[in-house]
């Protein structure tokens, strides 16, 4: 069986998007963690629940904008090595890969799938960077509403 693309390169280009990727979602947790401190200055009652309301809505928008950035890099990556012939195909499979839902119902040509497992796999730990940093927001929101009562 010959394969026209070599493991190094896949892996390469693998290594280069997973790079890239987790850099762009780290300037989005920073951006995010700075406007959170920026958004944390002291308040209370109906105020304070529509500021951590309204900052967890958009901290989570903040993150998904970084994912569908980065899976906007995975397809333009599948344009770009001429894998699909359509923006909608490679953007297609770079969200069913990043996200690692993999329906099967489009795939990459033998000779570049690992790159799919690639997508997969730093969906993956970019999906789990997100939940790690919403998770320490809400818990930071939560203790300063305990620390923050008034005595």
């Amino acid at each position: 069986m010959d394969i026209s693309q070599p493991l190094s390169q896949q892996l390469l280009i693998s290594a280069a998007l997973m790079a890239i990727t987790t850099f762009v979602h780290g300037v989005f947790v920073a951006a995010a963690g700075a406007l959170f401190r920026l958004a944390s200055r002291r308040v209370w009652g109906p105020a304070r629940f529509l500021r951590d309301a309204f900052m967890l809505v958009l901290l989570s928008l903040m993150m998904m904008v970084a994912h569908i950035i980065e899976i906007g890099l995975w397809a333009a990556t599948f344009l770009h090595l001429n894998i699909f012939e359509t923006l909608e195909a490679a953007l297609y499979f770079a969200a069913v890969s990043f996200t690692t839902l993999g329906f099967g119902d489009v795939l990459l040509p033998e000779e570049w799938r690992l790159l799919s497992g690639a997508a997969a796999a730093n969906g993956l730990l970019l999906f789990g960077v997100s939940a790690a940093f919403m998770l320490e927001m809400t818990s930071k929101l939560r203790m300063a509403s305990i620390s923050q009562h008034p005595s």
